[in-house]
């Protein structure tokens, strides 16, 4: 059992998203949505990942490093228990429901994916089953601007988004398999 003293406490995460969400546009840190996409798809690949890729210019400021170290090691550990889950952004709608966004996420993810290297993207594109698990990670990256907050078809949009999870899940397994290679 994990010490709850890895995992990143409530205001700990506050203070994450406050201060990356702050200085997205001065300095090109990414939003806590896309950061937790980012650092779940270099997951396997933990010599590609740069936390300076989340944080842009405001590394090594605001104590932020030690949050973003934090909330990697509990991703890392999520993944291996498959205890997993996105974090997707949610949208309250005027019948009270909410409507998940997951771009964030999944750009997040493409971007982790991209910097783990052409060679592995193209592995993971050459089988089958990699490639049926990344399907749903690319489809909400297919959208028109227009359909981010009305899909054109919202049931398929939300058990789109549920598979999500179990998609991270099974890649970082299929690439845990392969010596993360």
């Amino acid at each position: 059992m994990n010490d709850s003293a890895d995992y990143l406490l409530p205001e700990e995460l506050d203070k994450l998203q406050s201060v990356l969400v702050e200085h997205m546009s001065t300095s090109g840190s990414m939003p806590l949505d896309a950061a937790h996409g980012y650092l779940s798809a270099l997951a396997a690949h933990t010599d590609r990942v740069d936390h300076a890729a989340v944080l842009g210019e405001i590394a090594g400021e605001h104590g932020i490093e030690p949050l973003l170290r934090k909330f990697h090691e509990q991703i890392l550990r999520d993944l291996e228990s498959g205890e997993y889950g996105p974090l997707i952004m949610q949208m309250p709608r005027e019948d009270g429901s909410m409507l998940p966004l997951p771009y964030g996420w999944c750009e997040g993810y493409v971007l982790g994916l991209n910097t783990a290297g052409e060679d592995r993207r193209e592995l993971a594109a050459a089988d089958e089953q990699a490639a049926a698990r990344l399907t749903p990670i690319y489809a909400f990256l297919m959208y028109e601007e227009s359909q981010m907050f009305d899909p054109p078809d919202e049931q398929a949009h939300r058990e789109t988004v549920g598979e999500l999870g179990e998609s991270a899940v099974w890649l970082y397994r299929w690439w845990q398999q392969r010596g993360g290679a």
